[in-house]
């Protein structure tokens, strides 16, 4: 999996077609970096793309709020 951008409150990466971004992706981060991580918003396992997740409590918090707020922006595109 490739990671885009991380630092002590948010992973950015992409989640690759077959895993679920709610339960398998998570695993898949901590086995690879180490923590926990928390999805702020989804994409179905047979999609694949760019996800965020959150390190922290207070960061999904804020994450979530963004997206309610219409200030986390979220793009598809299918080819």
């Amino acid at each position: 999996m490739k990671i885009l951008y991380q630092d002590n409150q948010i992973v950015v990466c992409v989640k690759p077609v077959g895993l679920d971004s709610q339960a398998e992706m998570p695993a898949a981060l901590t086995e690879l970096l180490g923590g926990s991580f928390l999805p702020v918003h989804r994409l179905d396992k047979n999609v694949g793309g760019v996800m965020v997740y959150a390190r922290t409590k207070d960061a999904a918090g804020k994450l979530s709020s963004a997206i309610q707020a219409g200030t986390f922006i979220k793009e598809y595109v299918a080819a």
